[in-house]
């Protein structure tokens, strides 16, 4: 009887393995394409064709700045991409919530959340012109391997408003790295940081815990922090896209979860 009974289990076990079909395979890492560009409040009759020919085919992820002169769904496929500018409709906010903007291709995420905009500095008078109040425009995406990731768009205050301790440029590197530190999740950050990217402008990386790395060439002022547990593949400056200021790829691979 005991015999039996086990042959029997044996036969049943047998059968679900194969009711059920091969193991599922685990989700695999994706690599994706950021781009973060100033597009340095270009024309709306030129910074179309910057998008439509350098920006959008070489890019899953896109960060703008200086961009609240644009009305993006104007030249944008919305179909294709997903669009973040502003807080409610781009008529209704203020200038300095327009500054930055981020775009999602939709064939890599199949969820997000939490778009927002930080502050990251009041408005101050700086020395030869102040600034407008700087946000860190952000949100947090799912991507097709189940990964959430959370990214964000800034611009960083000019050289006028670094002028040391306290200065708006300090500041704002305090609210980029308390921002960082409020989860675990995998960061990218984009943005026109105004001081040489790999040279990590006020520590922001060593103090958050993320991996500076701009271009090489030129003002290298455009560029990227990301979490060190992110692949990084290669930086291509893509090309000129306003005075000073080229738009810069970054390829990270990123791990299912």
């Amino acid at each position: 009887m005991r015999r039996t009974t086990l042959i029997l289990a044996t036969l049943l076990a047998t059968l679900a393995a194969t009711l059920s079909g091969p193991p599922a395979s685990a989700a695999s890492a994706v690599q994706l394409r950021f781009v973060t560009a100033n597009v340095d409040f270009g024309a709306p009759e030129t910074t179309p064709a910057k998008w439509r020919n350098l920006i959008a085919p070489n890019a899953d992820i896109v960060f703008l700045q200086e961009a609240k002169n644009l009305r993006l769904a104007d030249f944008v496929d919305t179909s294709t991409w997903i669009i973040r500018h502003g807080t409610v409709a781009n008529e209704a906010d203020s200038e300095d919530r327009l500054g930055s903007a981020v775009l999602i291709r939709r064939s890599v995420v199949t969820d997000l959340t939490d778009w927002d905009l930080v502050r990251g500095v009041d408005a101050s008078p700086c020395p030869d012109g102040g600034i407008m109040t700087r946000w860190i425009a952000k949100l947090k995406v799912k991507l097709t391997n189940g990964r959430w990731v959370r990214i964000a768009s800034l611009h960083m205050p000019p050289p006028r408003c670094q002028t040391g301790v306290g200065s708006p440029y300090d500041r704002m590197s305090g609210s980029v790295v308390d921002f960082v530190q409020r989860t675990d999740m995998f960061t990218v950050l984009g943005a026109d940081w105004n001081k040489t990217v790999d040279d990590d402008p006020n520590e922001i990386g060593r103090r958050s815990g993320l991996e500076p790395n701009g271009p090489d060439t030129g003002d290298r002022i455009d560029g990227f922090l990301y979490s060190p547990q992110l692949t990084n593949c290669c930086m291509t400056q893509l090309g000129q896209v306003s005075d000073g200021h080229q738009a810069v790829q970054l390829k990270l691979t990123v791990s299912a979860p």
